[in-house]
């Protein structure tokens, strides 16, 4: 059904419906059919006062490293999506090669660690 395509990384929230085995739009239904073993992760209002409070140059570099591994893993990344990433860290002055997030402090690698337990979807 068009809700589970990309999972897990990609796909609409799970259908509440199927779970209990009685979703009656079947193929047409717009929410994940398959599996989700554990709630979403979501930032709580710590990490967006974090965020909201941070400059674009240095949500893009906490942010840029983060999304380009779960696109890797996820994508299996092709050039035009390498290229897209680049381009996206280029505009936002941010280093395109860096693999690890900035971090100046403990509060900013917890939510690094929050981060990366998102889906790429939530990101």
């Amino acid at each position: 059904n068009p809700g589970s395509l990309g999972h897990p990384e990609l796909c609409m929230r799970p259908c509440i419906y199927f779970a209990t085995g009685g979703c009656s739009n079947g193929e047409l239904c717009e929410y994940c059919h398959m599996g989700h073993p554990k709630r979403p992760v979501h930032l709580d209002k710590r990490h967006r006062e974090m965020l909201r409070g941070m400059t674009v140059k240095d949500t893009a570099a906490l942010l840029h490293p983060v999304v380009r591994c779960k696109v890797e893993a996820t994508l299996h990344c092709s050039s035009v999506v390498d290229e897209l990433l680049d381009e996206l860290a280029r505009k936002c002055g941010c280093d395109a090669a860096s693999r690890e997030p900035v971090t100046a402090n403990r509060q900013q690698r917890m939510l690094v660690t929050t981060l990366r337990s998102m889906s790429l979807r939530s990101l």
